[in-house]
């Protein structure tokens, strides 16, 4: 066996620890370090613990295969790291410890904070990037060609995102072989970034061929989407993503512009999700500000259970808490609720294509939609073909509230549902759909 099959070997020894609900495998145990070769102490490695002398020298002299580096409790200052092609490396803090990495350079003076490019087995654990300090605070991005287990990572500060000319992103993570599988895990962006600016909460790119799989993650308060993972269903002339799975369980998404989830790949997942916009996000400028919840971008197959979704009354104007983008083929949300105390906001919304063309069926199971909010309609569903509301519970409140609105949209079911709106219960624009046991 050579060095790399034992590596990996080692790396997957706690696999499926925890993986209950899907079925993929995938790093597990964090808390062996029966699979590095060598544990470095940073500070006894030189590394100074009171952010006085950046670490940069230390850190890079020790990165190397099978190897750990520990971070006892203190403050690090970095100017940035570029990590490349390596295989078992892991960078934690020791267990009870508070281990802040704090950026020596300007966000302007750098590609991105800390980058691991062409890595495999990698472990990131129990580190926070303190970003508070104006202009300072870039991305963390992991690039695998292999495992990685990111764990209890933490930005806080605002992202330094004014500069709208140039992307800026929190966290990104791309899985580039399409066997390996990634873990996001309790990781957390709350602070978002700045009125005016463009910051993006999590990003996944286009190149992602993988799993990725985020767990009980926080992101809040971004202008340009929270996590934004849409990006390798898409395929157009001048863009071709490679399809790679994204899973999202758990965690809250709250008052991020654009969309707060955002997926678009073959098969992709969000289960037991928490959105929340009680408040207007930053945002761009004006003509850029459109609250969404989740949004399904490209590809079919994706899957949305078991979510809870709210929009309140102080919530910026937006397409939708559910929104399917005219690119988007056919999915299914099931379990879900949906509340809605914004006027004219619509619960669900399925717009027509570009083309002129139709989309795929979509389904909607079990799904409840409640709340005040006035004028519109709870659902709307446009070219959309063969739609299907099973089971569904639509009760809004609000003065002039229609329920489900259908638009060139034929051979549509909806059975076993209640619609009880003071509008229209039923709209029907060049449509046709079948109803069973359904009370209105």
């Amino acid at each position: 066996m050579d060095r790399g099959q034992r590596t990996r070997r080692g790396f997957l020894k706690g696999i499926a620890a925890t993986a209950l609900t899907v079925g993929i495998s995938y790093p597990g145990n964090v808390t062996t370090q029966s699979r590095f070769d060598t544990v470095v102490n940073a500070i006894a490695a030189g590394a100074d613990p009171n952010g006085s002398e950046r670490i940069d020298n230390v850190l890079e002299g020790y990165i190397d295969d099978d190897t750990l580096i520990e971070f006892p409790a203190g403050r690090y200052r970095l100017g940035s790291l570029d990590v490349g092609p390596v295989r078992n490396l892991g960078l934690r803090a020791k267990p009870q410890a508070r281990v802040l990495f704090e950026p020596a350079t300007p966000a302007s003076d750098q590609r991105s904070f800390i980058t691991f490019e062409g890595i495999e087995d990698l472990l990131l654990n129990g580190l926070t990037f303190d970003f508070s300090r104006p202009g300072f605070g870039n991305t963390l991005r992991v690039i695998a060609n292999g495992d990685f287990l990111a764990q209890d990572l933490r930005i806080c500060g605002q992202l330094a995102d004014q500069d709208r000319t140039t992307p800026h992103v929190g966290f990104r993570f791309d899985v580039r072989d399409p066997d390996s599988t990634g873990v996001v895990r309790d990781v957390s962006a709350p602070d978002g970034g700045h009125q005016g600016g463009n910051g993006v909460g999590i990003f996944v790119g286009k190149n992602h061929a993988g799993t990725l799989r985020f767990e009980n993650c926080t992101v809040a308060n971004f202008p340009n989407n929270g996590l934004y993972a849409s990006a390798p269903g898409r395929s157009s002339r001048n863009y071709r993503g490679r399809d790679g799975v994204v899973h999202v369980r758990g965690g809250l998404y709250a008052n991020n512009n654009i969309a707060n989830v955002r997926l678009g790949s073959t098969g992709s997942t969000a289960y037991g999700v928490t959105v929340r916009v009680d408040s207007v996000p930053p945002y761009p400028s004006l003509e850029k500000l459109n609250v969404r919840g989740i949004r399904l971008r490209a590809q079919s197959g994706q899957f949305i259970s078991d979510c809870d979704i709210t929009i309140t009354s102080d919530a910026g104007p937006g397409f939708g808490a559910i929104v399917y983008h005219p690119d988007h083929d056919s999915s299914t949300v099931r379990n879900t609720t949906i509340h809605v105390d914004k006027d004219e906001y619509n619960a669900v919304r399925a717009v027509s294509g570009d083309s002129g063309g139709t989309g795929g069926p979509l389904t909607l199971q079990n799904v409840s939609v409640t709340g005040d909010a006035a004028g519109g309609a709870a659902v709307v569903i446009a070219d959309r073909d063969r739609t299907v509301l099973r089971d569904c519970v639509i009760e809004q409140s609000g003065a002039g509230r229609d329920g489900v609105r259908f638009t060139s949209a034929n051979e549509c079911l909806i059975t076993d549902s209640t619609i009880q709106v003071p509008g229209e219960p039923l709209s029907l624009i060049d449509s046709s759909v079948r109803k069973v046991r359904l009370t209105v």
